[in-house]
């Protein structure tokens, strides 16, 4: 009977233990892995190459005026080596527009990040840099807008285009250049979205305006296809509208698309949501995740086309008010049509990272809590690519100790 009762409270103990391990923001277990990333590193990023290669993209914070930008590469099955690219205090740090690196064949082509400026707390520059051939040094830096002025400039969205070339796409901020609140409502002097080439040596070529008037501060996402390259951003109108919109370039005349609407949610808000799309593509399937509060209901939507974005069906919602979603959306689409959307799910202070499964017929399958982090903007936006027969997924872990936390998910367990 002894036996018994230890044999219960061993078990109460146990299970106080793996929920107070829980509540401290521990991966869930049956699916963490561990990744070169140490205490300190936050707002990671992950970039696939055409041949199955994950750069995961970080910052370090050193001290209070020191952050380091990282990066790792998954290969066959395990990370590589921690790499830095900079070390700097003029890094702007935010938690909702971080650094990437992009790369071909298992070796990085360039990186992104924001340089402080002088001009504010708000003036900052992107800056592309390439690493010199051959070596792990990032001495070949381009700030690919020229208009000098002291406004924001961020949410970049990177594509290589060879070795030493890539697609950018940026938030440009000049035209907001002296603009005062009372004039917010002024879309002549709104952000816009913008895109160049940009080389390793240098030169900025085709740079284009993609559209005049955009949200303020969601991310962008850009995505390779036949052809080209889409574009989606969170838009705006002249009665607030902020929807998604998606636009398309033309890698052989170096233009762009008129932007159109992916759906038209109606989503009136009189200040950026910060919550940005994504866009998958395999072959001519494309997907795109977004979040929207449209009609006053949280929501995550996704939209499928089946001939290379030129048009969409009706948008599936994958989470909403009932399931307590704060957006922060990324996706996956496999080559049997599947997708895979993550998204964050309030629960109090705290937030489970979660992925959700959609057939190819369009059917909700399987959520999984892959993660734990907080549901505060420290946590950042958790990312997501495939490999292999798996999901790679990375987020910021808050407590005890800030950290980027990695999660491989089988599509079997879907």
């Amino acid at each position: 009977m002894k036996s018994a009762y230890r044999l219960s409270f061993f078990i109460i103990l146990l299970f106080l233990f793996i929920t107070c391990e829980q509540e401290r923001q521990q991966p869930v277990y049956l699916y963490t892995m561990n990744n070169p990333a140490d205490t300190g590193s936050q707002f990671p990023n992950l970039y696939k190459d055409a041949e199955g290669n994950i750069f995961m993209s970080w910052v370090m914070l050193i001290d209070e005026e020191i952050a380091a930008m990282q990066y790792a590469v998954f290969s066959d099955g395990r990370w590589g080596p921690a790499r830095t690219v900079r070390v700097a205090t003029d890094f702007f740090i935010n938690w909702a527009d971080f650094p990437s690196v992009v790369g071909m064949d298992g070796e990085p082509v360039a990186a992104h990040w924001l340089k402080k400026i002088e001009g504010g707390p708000y003036a900052y520059n992107v800056e592309i840099g390439f690493p010199e051939n051959d070596t792990r040094r990032w001495t070949n830096i381009i700030t690919p807008h020229l208009d000098g002025t002291p406004t924001e400039h961020g949410f970049v969205s990177i594509e290589p285009l060879s070795n030493n070339r890539v697609l950018a796409i940026w938030l440009d901020g000049r035209n907001t250049d002296g603009r005062g609140h009372h004039e917010y409502e002024d879309i002549s002097k709104a952000m816009t979205l913008r895109s160049a080439e940009i080389s390793s040596a240098g030169e900025i070529t085709r740079k284009n305006e993609i559209d005049a008037v955009v949200c303020d501060c969601c991310q962008t996402d850009l995505a390779a296809v036949e052809g080209g390259y889409l574009a989606v951003y969170r838009g705006r109108t002249d009665d607030e509208i902020r929807d998604i919109l998606i636009s398309r370039y033309n890698i052989e005349t170096g233009e762009w698309s008129e932007p159109v609407f992916v759906h038209q949610d109606g989503w009136q808000i009189m200040a950026c949501p910060v919550n940005g799309p994504r866009i998958s593509v395999n072959g001519e399937n494309v997907a795109i995740a977004w979040y929207t509060e449209s009609e006053e209901v949280r929501k995550v939507l996704l939209a499928r086309s089946s001939d290379s974005g030129r048009t969409f069906g009706d948008p599936i919602i994958i989470a909403n008010d009932e399931n307590q979603t704060l957006g922060r959306t990324d996706l996956i689409l496999t080559d049997d049509g599947s997708v895979y959307v993550s998204w964050l799910q309030q629960r109090g202070q705290f937030g489970n990272v979660m992925i959700s499964h959609v057939r190819p017929n369009g059917s909700i399958g399987n959520t999984i809590n892959v993660g734990l982090t907080s549901s505060s903007r420290t946590s950042g936006f958790p990312r997501m690519e495939h490999a292999d027969k798996h999901i790679m997924i990375a987020w910021t872990q808050t407590e005890p100790f800030v950290r980027v936390r990695t999660a491989r998910v089988g599509l079997d367990q879907f």
